[in-house]
């Protein structure tokens, strides 16, 4: 039986860290504490084997927390960090996006710390058994003297489902909680191909993808994450790679957890978010227009000062909306709804209205609006929600990122079997470090020039879905300095 985790919780806020380690040794968990990056590293550096997961302010002094992350990244340590903040905002998105597995707010109550806690302990537990079985496994794919009747009895007394195959995708193993999610009787599967016996596309390319990483010369073990619904029920899976003495790619295990109940509260969650989304959209929007109607002088005068104060209070609303919009946009598409309703388009109409929308919304900044519209293009079959969507954040960036005074040019034109939209701004520009991450959900380019711009980082996510789901793509080009370019091509034959 594995034991439980060992912990090592880092903040330098004593009150904090005695909270989270009196849970952490109340349910018996051995704890470690530091109360400063330094101190983190000296313990890490001299215990490493002895923490498997890390509990880490983001609001240390010194070095900060990101150092740390960075250290274990480097050294491929298998160690789990649990970020701690505040807010959990862009400085929790930066983390996880550096490798940390989640994020608490501080002001957690205790339910709410066990709900996380017991999610990356969760994941500590699948990712060690599969270590095991991995090992326990590796003998039999290279014909070791192992007993085989104790590792079926060991496989089969495992609660998840368990599938091993060997270099060509072949089956050379499964346990009885697999052989009852995919109806396998007796051994019958046993030396057939993957795509015939689990007829799961989802899980097959879980498989194929994890091998060809570990055959293209990716890390040992090469790991792929993620959920597939089999019979009903929402399976997390987890694939590893398994490689022989010669560093070949011999085979692959995949263990396939239940986690059904855990889909059954996301669907709660979402379908919270989508109504209070809803619930905020038509007070904000009331308060947009107020608040227009008073800085515009037709309530009566504002002294200078309130006119600044209200002006400031408007950008907040503005804010809020564009991020209930987005929301409501990402739970959509998570829905699965990305594309709602097809009906014929005029993408020109659609783009003078969404233009027209923004250079309201940004008559303060004076941006200069070239528009080239090819007049009589054949209409496209696609969702009218989800195209306005692409236009509109592509050309709402392209004025957020832009100066004062600056030029964004928009172009649509027929190109070959396409319809093809052209954003270009000569704004800020983005770093090519960022340009591989900027489609990512929750993504944002952090730096000075970026701080006070506003935006959830779901713009781009959701631009790239909806375009996905029009069978369309999407490129970007960037300098610094200089702008940047998007172009979207629709194909006008689905």
């Amino acid at each position: 039986m594995l034991t439980k985790p060992k912990m090592l919780v880092v903040d330098n806020d004593v009150a904090i860290l005695n909270k989270c380690s009196q849970l952490l040794l109340g349910k018996g968990f051995e704890v470690r504490t530091a109360q400063s990056s330094k101190g983190a590293l000296q313990i890490l550096g001299k215990y490493r084997r002895e923490v498997d997961i890390l509990l880490l302010s983001l609001e240390l002094p010194g070095l900060g927390a990101m150092s740390i992350i960075e250290v274990l990244k480097k050294t491929k340590s298998r160690i789990l960090v649990m970020a701690m903040s505040a807010d959990c905002g862009e400085e929790a998105i930066e983390a996880i996006h550096a490798g940390a597995y989640d994020c608490i707010r501080k002001t957690f109550t205790i339910e709410r710390f066990w709900t996380k806690m017991d999610r990356v302990v969760e994941r500590f537990t699948l990712a060690r058994q599969l270590e095991i079985l991995k090992k326990q496994r590796l003998s039999i794919l290279k014909k070791d003297s192992y007993d085989e009747d104790t590792v079926r009895a060991i496989m089969n007394a495992i609660p998840e489902g368990l599938i091993v195959t060997d270099h060509h995708e072949r089956i050379v193993f499964y346990n009885s909680k697999a052989a009852d999610l995919f109806g396998l009787q007796g051994d019958t599967a046993l030396g057939l191909p993957i795509g015939e016996t689990l007829k799961n596309a989802d899980l097959v390319s879980f498989i194929t993808e994890s091998m060809n990483l570990s055959r293209s010369g990716h890390s040992f073990g090469h790991q792929k994450v993620g959920s597939v619904e089999i019979g009903g029920m929402m399976m997390r899976v987890l694939t590893n790679s398994i490689e022989g003495d010669n560093g070949k790619t011999i085979g692959s295990v995949s263990m396939l957890h239940d986690v059904s109940q855990k889909k059954t509260m996301d669907q709660l969650k979402g379908d919270l978010v989508s109504m209070v989304s809803h619930e905020l959209k038509a007070p904000l929007s009331a308060l947009l227009m107020q608040l227009s109607v008073v800085l515009d002088g037709l309530a009566g005068d504002i002294t200078t000062k309130q006119k600044e104060l209200l002006g400031k209070a408007k950008q907040r609303t503005k804010r809020m909306i564009a991020l209930v919009n987005d929301l409501l946009d990402l739970r959509r598409i998570e829905e699965g709804k990305a594309v709602v309703e097809i009906e014929p388009l005029d993408l020109g109409e659609i783009l003078h209205r969404s233009i027209d929308i923004m250079t309201l919304s940004s008559k303060d900044k004076n941006i200069n609006f070239d528009v080239k519209i090819v007049e009589n293009l054949p209409l496209l079959s696609g969702d009218r929600t989800g195209i306005e969507a692409v236009f509109v954040n592509l050309i709402s960036n392209a004025i957020k990122y832009t100066s004062t005074g600056g030029q964004v040019q928009v172009e649509l034109k027929k190109a070959g079997k396409d319809l093809r939209l052209k954003v270009v701004d000569n704004g800020i520009g983005i770093e090519k470090g960022d340009l591989d991450h900027i489609f990512d959900r929750f993504y944002r380019i952090k730096t000075e020039q970026t701080k006070s711009i506003g935006g959830s980082g779901l713009g781009l996510y959701i631009v790239k879905r909806v375009v996905d789901a029009h069978r369309g793509t999407i490129s970007v080009e960037s300098e610094v300095g200089k702008g940047t370019m998007f172009i979207v091509s629709l194909p006008l034959e689905k």
